[in-house]
């Protein structure tokens, strides 16, 4: 693909997790705090998907990026592709910021990307996806379909998400992913 922005938005994520790590304190003005409480700023809901914990949390998340983004952008095209990840992670952080029973604060690409994968599901309904470790290829719809009821199960069990990840941001971007979609199919009617 020829202007793909899948590069950019993974050289993004990397700049930024590594100026983390000569930075200390960078990551803690980035990531998405609680609205009300002092550490909250408004452009955390822009900078949160961008910042990442560890290596392994970055690695595993641009892999998805990589993985789920080609196909979509290449159905979507670059700027619409673009909106709708920016989107599906700012309007995620927004209902996390304000709605999120969990104390801790919430990082990562993930929340943008689990829209990606209600892309994916509605664009290749049939295409097959493999999770690693598991080698056994999964269809996109009920993939995406079975991320959400484990993200929704997960959170139920543990809504303040004591394990350190947001279940229900996942939920909440698969979610508004599939809603952006049906809302962009309705206005071009």
């Amino acid at each position: 693909m020829r202007h793909s922005t899948i590069p950019h938005l993974i050289i993004i994520n990397a700049l930024v997790w590594l100026a983390g790590l000569r930075l200390r304190e960078l990551p803690y003005y980035l990531i998405l705090h609680k609205a009300g409480t002092p550490s909250f700023e408004y452009w955390q809901f822009l900078t949160y998907f961008f910042t990442h914990q560890s290596f392994w949390h970055i690695l595993v998340n641009m892999i998805a990026l990589w993985s789920l983004g080609t196909a979509v952008e290449e159905r979507m095209r670059p700027p619409r592709f673009l909106r709708f990840y920016l989107v599906t992670g700012l309007l995620t952080g927004v209902f996390l910021a304000y709605l999120d029973p969990s104390p801790a604060p919430v990082l990562g690409a993930s929340t943008a990307i689990s829209g990606l994968l209600s892309a994916f599901a509605t664009y290749f309904p049939k295409g097959h996806l493999l999770i690693f470790p598991i080698p056994i290829p999964l269809q996109a719809r009920w993939l995406a379909l079975g991320f959400g009821v484990i993200s929704l199960a997960l959170f139920l069990l543990d809504p303040e998400a004591g394990g350190g990840i947001s279940h229900l941001g996942h939920l909440l971007g698969l979610g508004i992913g599939y809603l952006y979609l049906l809302l962009e199919r309705s206005l071009r009617v």
